[in-house]
């Protein structure tokens, strides 16, 4: 309570006791009282002040220990929002170390791919290309030779796809924006599905946390698009308002039939995850015939 209303109730309080003590001497109230209690004297109405002055002093013990209660729930309850605070804290913290470590597990397992399978696949393909230029092999031979060449191509082709989705090059070398580009392009023909993206105003600072955690929302989301939604066309768009990054991800697809839950499925509770270790919030939208729309904000001191 401040220490201003407290003065003044005290001060209300005394006013009152006083005005109540001059009329009370002027009229003679007491006495009055006492004379008219005489007259009833059977009914012990004479008892009544006294009994009347208890029952106050008892209500203002009760008043008391209620308020002391009170004070202390309160402080409970403001010790338990600061724990609760320290706690998401903490679990924001724990879920940047776990998508870190795991980003790093993917940037060493992309460079051992790139390094091993793609080297191999090249040499491969070398002595093949050798093996056809030597002009020894009969027919069969040179039919054989050119199936090793063509799986050793496929083989090349799947491991940039994987390496592309483990960590791709140019998010670390080009930024979140060219990296953005190149996922919607290569998506878009592999799911003959529209993929506008927009970004616009993005900050100069922008870490590499937040690149990669919007970069794998994005990511997941349009695998969501492609395997569930029926659409044909989406729209990414990423921008900086005045306190924000904000993500949006919008469908043209069936949408969900029921209310959109987050644990709906192991794709959108990983977003949630991610979107929470920013102190962000993701919100989804479902019109009925109007797709399914993904809302990202995460905080600019975060970012």
């Amino acid at each position: 309570m401040k220490p201003k209303k407290t003065l003044a109730d005290l001060l209300l309080v005394a006013g009152i006791v006083a005005v109540f003590w001059v009329v009370a001497s002027v009229t003679e109230l007491f006495e009055r009282v006492a004379q008219f209690s005489q007259s009833y004297e059977a009914l012990q109405l004479d008892e009544l002040p006294l009994t009347l002055l208890v029952l106050s002093l008892g209500m203002a013990w009760y008043g008391w220990r209620r308020t002391l209660e009170a004070q202390t729930e309160v402080a409970e309850r403001i010790r338990s929002e600061h724990t609760v605070q320290e706690l998401l804290e903490h679990n924001s913290d724990l879920l940047q170390r776990l998508f870190t470590a795991e980003e790093d597990e993917r940037r060493a397992l992309a460079r051992e791919l790139h390094d091993d399978m793609g080297q191999t696949s090249t040499a491969i393909r070398t002595e093949v290309a050798v093996l056809q230029r030597s002009g020894g092999l009969n027919e069969e031979a040179q039919a054989s030779a050119k199936r090793i060449g063509d799986s050793a191509q496929h083989l090349s082709n799947i491991t940039r796809h994987m390496l592309q989705r483990l960590r791709p090059a140019v998010l670390d070398s080009m930024g979140l924006a060219h990296a953005l580009t190149s996922l919607c392009d290569n998506w878009q023909v592999s799911s003959h599905i529209t993929c506008h993206l927009t970004v616009q105003d993005l900050p100069d600072n922008l870490n590499d946390y937040t690149s990669v955690t919007l970069y794998r929302i994005v990511q997941e989301a349009l695998t969501n698009v492609a395997r569930h939604s029926q659409a044909t066309q989406v729209n990414v768009q990423v921008q900086q308002s005045d306190s924000d990054v904000v993500l949006s991800i919008h469908d043209n697809g069936h949408g969900m039939k029921d209310t959109p839950k987050m644990n709906a499925g192991f794709g959108l509770l990983g977003m949630q995850e991610r979107v929470a270790s920013l102190a962000g919030t993701l919100r989804i939208e479902s019109p009925t015939g109007r797709g399914l729309q993904l809302l990202i904000r995460i905080p600019k001191e975060t970012v």
